[in-house]
């Protein structure tokens, strides 16, 4: 399979998981990380001048969390591709989630090489959601 080079920006606020996760990609070259911030208001200020491909956030944060952002996101860069990342995988959540314009779930419970799908899937213009709960999701 050939990748996709695109641009990355991470925020989440456990940050051993950010950092770990900042790790991971560290092995895809095509993956390059232009920001990463714990809160959806730190990573807006740091993306809003060169804005990257797409933007995983955590779906609770203090400040901003994953809904508001990508609210915001949404409104003023619809070309960002958003994916949440989330321990929560209610399939009621993840449908609201679909309404208002995310392009992707994932569990934090996913492999790296699930990850890596997901991004790229994004990337390519189409939406992804874990392997443990799109069998149940309608998009």
């Amino acid at each position: 399979m050939k990748y996709q080079p695109f641009t990355l920006a991470i925020a989440d606020d456990h940050t051993l998981f950010r950092k770990g996760v900042m790790e991971i990609l560290k092995a895809y070259d095509e993956i390059h990380l232009i920001a990463d911030a714990c809160n959806g208001a730190e990573l807006i200020e740091k993306i809003e001048n060169k804005l990257p491909d797409i933007v995983m956030l955590d779906l609770e944060m203090p400040e901003m969390d994953g809904i508001a952002t990508s609210r915001y996101l949404i409104s003023k860069f619809p070309e960002v591709k958003i994916l949440i990342v989330s321990m929560y995988g209610e399939e009621s959540l993840v449908e609201k989630l679909l309404e208002e314009g995310v392009h992707g779930y994932l569990l934090k419970s996913a492999e790296p090489d699930e990850l890596r799908e997901a991004l790229q899937t994004l990337y390519s213009g189409n939406n992804y959601y874990s392997h443990e709960i799109k069998n149940n999701i309608s998009y």
